[in-house]
């Protein structure tokens, strides 16, 4: 059999054959890139602002008297009662306490001379157990034990006299 040459039309039908066949490569190759493509820029981001724990005066429990000699027999003489809640979007656990200037409030007709209640420890105390709060916690109690002390000076006056206690409960996100 002999072949034939090649005519115009069948040439011209051949390249179009693969001119359509690599243009649809091209064009597959094209959509492909446009669903991988990247790019850099920026982005944002915001920190809450953290709101303070909000403490409460609780309900004293027990009674405070002159510190003898070889002090207090147990931790529930002297302590302070309290509540804190957290109204943060995160936990926070309350690591310790720090106690301000005691307020006395004696019974009418007495005097308490101020300073006869003092904290027991100068600067943070350090709670016997934490204080874990979750996010957006209600008041939770907490118990300081052993918190402040009357000295043994204290005049009769005292007796009966309620204590104000500032408080400060420190703490960090858990």
């Amino acid at each position: 059999m002999k072949h034939r040459a090649p005519t115009p039309v069948t040439t011209r039908r051949r390249i179009g054959v693969v001119l359509t066949a690599s243009a649809l490569m091209i064009s597959c190759g094209v959509a492909v890139a446009a669903w991988t493509n990247s790019g850099t820029g920026a982005a944002n981001a915001r920190a809450t602002t953290a709101g303070a724990l909000v403490v409460t005066a609780g309900t004293p429990v027990g009674t405070l008297y002159p510190k003898p000699a070889g002090g207090y027999s147990s931790t529930t003489i002297g302590a302070v009662y309290t509540t804190v809640a957290n109204p943060n979007p995160y936990p926070v656990r309350v690591l310790t306490a720090t106690f301000g200037t005691v307020v006395i409030t004696p019974l009418p007709g007495q005097t308490c001379a101020a300073g006869s209640v003092v904290p027991s420890t100068a600067g943070p105390m350090t709670l016997g157990a934490p204080v874990d709060l979750p996010a957006n916690a209600p008041a939770t109690a907490v118990t300081v034990p052993g918190a402040i002390e009357m000295v043994a000076t204290a005049e009769d006056g005292c007796q009966g006299a309620s204590f104000t206690v500032p408080v400060t409960l420190t703490g960090a996100s858990s």
